[in-house]
């Protein structure tokens, strides 16, 4: 049996390869989308995306409540409770795919509003029912690989999703150049998604046959998940607003065709967030079981050390997004696409911000803190909404982005931290507000300095200075930072760790 560890680092080391996969193709795709349809199509796309995640809010609690309620019963190996669970989630999510297409259906009438184009896309309405139709066929499949992300086995379905994304960008692109057709392009997708979430709901069974038992929970066990469902939904609301509602306010009040020049921004920095963010869903799990077996005492150490991962990966990753990110878009797609410094600067720090927050929300999810720091999502819900339109109207674009980094500030950055230390390490949280607030001043200083030397720089060739500046990144930051960290324990566990497993392969 393989230990959390390996568990861990089987899940990241799969999970790489599928992003990895995956951003290539996005890349590429995207280049063909671009190509063949146009600005106003790729602002559209964006733009439909964030209605169908912001419809999908009664979702948003069911799958992590349920993955954190098996957390127990598989380390205590109660495939009876497990079975329960997974044909509960089952019926939960048949009524919510019923709930979501209600509630697309219903709010096809205000489409109107927030569509915001100069020229003319025939059918407009009709994609957007394509998206719908995506999202709720996907729940009435998918509730059986739950049992696979609860006992630590994602890399068991991470293939088809390679397979998956592979075939379908090669359909889409094919598509793309014959017909020039947006309604086939996203048609395929949508085949392909049922495909893979079919395809890994048969690998779940195949390792888990004892999950078509049929088997009933109690009432009080019903009623715990519903608590717990209550508690993350309320939270998960919060945070849908606060993260996914500036496409439509950037679409509504500057144009939709903005949403396209900025979606290439947010994709990039989204994919290179969902790469290094699978270090922290890939522990989850074996954190969620550790905390199952030894009842939370005492991890205050393994805290330490994913903050000190989430650090060195972030500083690294917000240098390199500061100083390659107009080079790379200017080479990849002209530099017409290229947005304002202070535009890519306040993305960086959205992206800076969510991951300081990843280590804090890796336990919340796994012991069931969600429960305590529900409502103050709400509150940066609000703060957003309401300096988003503000400052949108006055300052454009920089001004939806800049009242998102507010709203986590001023509410997220501080309460959950102080909540996580208060209730479950019982450590005064002041000592980690200094530390994340030197760090954070660290990078800023260097970038700083680093935009200041390459501005003095004389180079005509875009290609040229993408490439030393890309040296320049993966070389200097990590060399400080590993000035800075290489006595200290976290990085020695961390070291020592990383051996042990290249040893073992």
């Amino acid at each position: 049996m393989k230990s959390r560890t390996e568990n861990s680092a089987h899940n990241f080391l799969n999970n790489i390869i599928a992003q990895v996969t995956t951003i290539f193709l996005s890349f590429f795709s995207r280049t063909i989308f671009i190509d063949c349809l146009g600005e106003e199509y790729l602002g559209l796309n964006g733009l439909f995306s964030n209605i169908i995640t912001v419809l999908s809010l009664a979702e948003l609690g069911i799958g992590t409540a349920i993955v954190y309620t098996m957390y127990k019963p598989i380390a205590e190996g109660d495939t009876k409770k497990i079975a329960a669970l997974v044909g509960y989630y089952r019926r939960l999510y048949s009524i919510l795919a019923l709930v979501v297409a209600g509630i697309g259906v219903a709010f096809y009438p205000f489409l109107d509003f927030f569509i915001n184009i100069d020229g003319d896309i025939p059918y407009i309405k009709y994609y957007y029912f394509l998206f719908l139709i995506q999202t709720v066929s996907s729940y009435l499949i998918v509730y059986k690989t739950s049992v696979l992300i609860a006992d630590q086995k994602n890399y068991l379905i991470t293939k088809n999703e390679i397979i998956g994304n592979f075939v379908s960008v090669i359909c889409q692109i094919i598509v793309l150049k014959i017909t020039r057709s947006y309604a086939l392009y996203t048609i395929v997708h949508i085949v392909a998604g049922l495909a893979v979430n079919w395809l890994n709901s048969k690998k779940a069974v195949k390792h888990y046959p004892y999950i078509l038992e049929k088997h009933i929970l109690s009432r009080e066990e019903k009623r715990n998940i519903w608590i717990n469902i209550k508690s993350m939904f309320t939270y998960r609301v919060g945070g849908v607003i606060l993260n996914n509602t500036d496409n439509l306010l950037i679409s509504r009040f500057i144009g939709t065709g903005t949403v396209g020049f900025y979606s290439n921004y947010s994709m990039l920095i989204s994919k290179v967030s969902n790469v290094v963010n699978l270090i922290f869903t890939s522990i989850q799990a074996s954190l969620g079981n550790y905390n199952a077996e030894k009842e939370g005492r005492d991890l205050y150490g393994m805290f330490k050390i994913i903050s000190f991962i989430e650090y060195w990966v972030y500083a690294f990753c917000s240098v390199s997004f500061c100083l390659l990110t107009n080079d790379f878009v200017t080479v990849w797609l002209g530099e017409r696409f290229v947005l304002a410094d202070n535009i890519l600067y306040v993305c960086v720090l959205n992206f800076y911000i969510q991951g300081v927050l990843y280590p804090i929300w890796c336990y919340r999810n796994t012991t069931g803190l969600f429960k305590d720091t529900r409502l103050m999502m709400y509150f940066a819900a609000v703060i957003n909404l309401i300096l988003s339109i503000i400052l949108g109207l006055k300052c454009g674009l920089f001004g939806v982005l800049i009242s998102t980094a507010i709203a986590r500030i001023a509410t997220n950055l501080w309460y959950e931290p102080y909540i996580l230390f208060k209730k479950y390490f019982n450590i005064n949280v002041k000592k980690y507000y200094l530390i994340e607030l030197d760090r954070i001043i660290k990078i800023g200083l260097f970038i700083v300095i680093s935009q200041f030397l390459f501005n003095k720089i004389q180079i005509e060739s875009v290609s040229i200075l993408l490439t030393i500046k890309t040296c320049y990144c993966i070389l200097l930051p990590n060399f400080l930072l590993w000035v800075e960290n290489r006595k200290k324990a976290e990085y020695s566990y961390v070291l020592q760790r990383m051996i042990k497993l290249i040893y073992k392969k």
